[in-house]
């Protein structure tokens, strides 16, 4: 594995807020001055504060850390590993946070007398994304895709179905409509990049995603409209 591949895993395996340049030297098996080098870079691109040997990581530098790290090829397997099911999660509500989505997790609720639950909600006016969050250590399959998928349509339909009675929890009160996408977020790349018109995207592409959602076209991805 490259060296900066392998202090990268070594960073986040620690996991502690405070470091010191020894204690990632000794895991990663590498001499101080070639972890110091790579130390420096992540110091310059703001992915770690780093003072005369000690290193901080703060828990969105920790999950930009993984990003990178699955960036830069690392097995997807090795990044499950050291990257909590949780901290996933976190950075899927981020990037909807930094792109001016208002968020919730685990957004609970009943239709029809079944009860559901939506990973990450985020909302943005007009929109209301839907987001599955699949963190998978094993190989993805077409078949498990399209059912993950299925799934993520029900709940969507359902939450649509009762739009009037959570309208006020989702802070959608004083919009005419709402269009709600159901997504699907994985840590690694997937068979399928949609299924029935429902994108499922890789993490690593879901900042250039969100980015875009002004300009997608209303007929190119699976929303559905509730007003």
């Amino acid at each position: 594995m490259p060296v900066d591949e392998r202090i990268l895993l070594t960073l986040m395996k620690l996991d502690a807020n405070q470091v010191d340049l020894g204690m990632i030297s000794q895991e990663a098996i590498l001499p101080q001055d070639v972890v110091l080098n790579t130390l420096r870079k992540l110091a310059d691109d703001r992915l770690i504060q780093l003072d005369e040997g000690i290193i901080w990581i703060s828990p969105r530098q920790r999950l930009d850390l993984a990003i990178l790290a699955l960036k830069k090829g690392v097995d997807v397997e090795r990044v499950c590993q050291v990257l909590g099911w949780q901290e996933f999660e976190d950075l899927v509500a981020l990037i909807l946070d930094a792109s001016g989505f208002s968020t919730q997790k685990h957004f609970r609720f009943k239709s029809r007398d079944r009860r559901f639950e939506i990973d990450v909600l985020g909302v943005k006016r007009p929109f209301v994304f839907l987001v599955e969050c699949k963190r998978w250590t094993r190989s993805w399959q077409r078949s498990a895709t399209m059912n993950i998928v299925e799934k993520q349509i029900e709940r969507t339909e359902a939450l649509v179905n009762s739009f009037q009675e959570v309208r006020g929890r989702l802070a959608l009160d004083g919009w005419r409509e709402a269009w709600f996408l159901p997504l699907i977020i994985t840590l690694s790349e997937t068979p399928l990049k949609t299924y029935k018109e429902v994108p499922v995207i890789p993490i690593f592409y879901f900042q250039t995603f969100v980015t875009d959602e002004v300009n997608l076209g209303l007929d190119e991805v699976a929303f559905y409209k509730a007003s």
